[in-house]
């Protein structure tokens, strides 16, 4: 099954410049979502019953948005956008260079089924890029949970901050469970696209859907890809924005019902006493938000991407060289 994220007509530095793209892109897009969704997942609170009355501060979308906007005003929906800018960028760029090589490798070392290669692609080329960038996405996370008491004013202040009292290990907080969970989740996203691209291809081949509605087709497949991802990792998501902000230095700093877990707890620790301590339902906290995230984030991500794509190799068409390619050793004859 031919790859239809990579093209012939690109390199992989090339195909990396579109990832970076379509990062920042969608960014700007999700960025409220992002930070209600984290808001809902970090709250420490039972699992909602209807026989039993809570105070939870966020309780759902819209009052999460109310009060963020009440406390916080609108900037308080985009705490955390510009370590997030970075991230998005990065992540982009790392993930779509390792998918690209990742892909030729397998096509050219491996037998494995076709119709798998997305999604061991999506997996290594995940855990490469979160690897790379995690520390974009805890500085993310904490600029994201801060309340009105902000223990952090700036990226530099907070990268100083948790380098002198946390160590390098600091910045890496969590990473163990963000790469169980990139794993499975980039591996359904690449598997769900590459197979939706191939579907529409199919029914366009037979005339049930038009040729003329190429962006379209990628805003739904992007979109679907997503929501299948995000719905089947999520409690590993949770897991991971709870020990992002386990610092020594940060919890009381941050919006109230954040629990103080044991600073050597594990992922699956972690797990076990949300379950205990709050039931099933709260891995699922903020998978509404998550979700409307995921789904959009997912069409505009594909989206900008394809069309990246399309811009450079027409601007190499007309003569211009965008950027060189790096040479590998599987890629010598």
């Amino acid at each position: 099954m031919p790859s239809h994220v990579t093209s012939s007509k690109l390199n992989a530095n090339e195909i990396a410049l579109c990832g970076g793209i379509a990062g920042v892109a969608t960014r700007f897009a999700i960025s409220p979502l992002d930070v209600i969704k984290i808001r809902l997942q970090i709250q420490s609170s039972p699992a909602r019953s209807p026989m039993i009355q809570h105070n939870a501060k966020y309780s759902g979308i819209l009052s999460t948005f109310k009060t963020i906007i009440k406390e916080e005003g609108i900037r308080g929906l985009f705490k955390g956008n510009v370590a997030a800018e970075y991230l998005y960028l990065a992540y982009g760029i790392s993930q779509f260079y390792a998918y690209y090589h990742m892909d030729a490798f397998m096509e050219k070392k491996t037998q494995l089924t076709p119709s798998l290669k997305p999604f061991v692609s999506g997996m290594v080329a995940g855990s490469f890029a979160t690897a790379t960038t995690y520390p974009f996405d805890l500085l993310r996370t904490r600029f994201a949970v801060q309340g009105t008491n902000k223990v952090y004013n700036s990226i530099l202040h907070a990268i100083s901050d948790i380098y002198g009292k946390e160590g390098i290990k600091g910045f890496y907080r969590g990473l163990g469970s963000s790469i169980t969970q990139i794993m499975p989740y980039m591996g359904l996203m690449f598997f769900s696209y590459e197979g939706l691209c191939s579907l529409t291809q199919t029914l366009k081949e037979k005339g049930v859907i038009s040729d003329k509605h190429n962006k379209t087709n990628d805003m739904i497949c992007g979109s679907l890809a997503g929501i299948i991802s995000k719905t089947g990792v999520f409690p590993l998501d949770v897991v991971r924005k709870r020990l992002q902000v386990q610092g020594p230095h940060i919890s009381k700093y941050v919006i109230a019902s954040i629990p103080i877990y044991s600073q050597q707890i594990s992922a699956f620790s972690c797990m076990r006493t949300i379950i205990q301590t709050e039931g099933y339902r709260a891995l699922y906290k903020g998978l509404t938000p998550g979700l409307l995230k995921a789904g959009p984030s997912g069409a505009v991500y594909f989206l900008v991407f394809e069309l990246s794509k399309d811009f450079i190799i027409k601007m190499k068409e007309n003569g211009y060289q965008i950027l060189p390619e790096t040479t590998f050793p599987y890629q010598v004859a």
